[in-house]
């Protein structure tokens, strides 16, 4: 009996081994790729906007106009703009910025489209 029991520790023992190896180097693979997403991160141009869902009052501060951002929120098929409870009449109007810098960039790539050149 004291064969099994000895048998059974060392089994033990090699698969806590085993299973601290992998865990280390589970842990260095970890290491690895939270180094490489920060460098991803670094790598990408900061946001202007200092957060992801903005007011029109606080775009307006960053310096656009009231009027351009009342026209954008206007405009048919838009994603990236909309009262904060739509059932109130007064409701914030609020701005994904994500979406609208995408949407000022594919605007900005359009008009230069039809720019007459030469």
């Amino acid at each position: 009996m004291t064969g099994t029991g000895e048998d059974l520790e060392k089994r033990l023992a090699k698969i806590l081994v085993e299973s601290e190896k992998r865990d280390s180097a589970l842990e260095k693979r970890i290491a690895a790729l939270e180094a490489q997403i920060k460098q991803q991160r670094e790598a990408e141009e900061p946001s202007k906007y200092p957060k992801r869902i903005m007011r029109l009052g606080e775009l307006v501060k960053l310096g656009y106009t009231k009027e351009y951002l009342m026209k954008q929120y206007r405009t048919k098929g838009q994603t990236f703009a909309k009262k904060q409870d739509p059932t109130r009449r007064n409701s914030p109007i609020i701005f994904d910025t994500e979406l609208f810098e995408k949407q000022q960039q594919r605007q900005q790539k359009i008009e230069n489209q039809q720019i007459r050149r030469g």
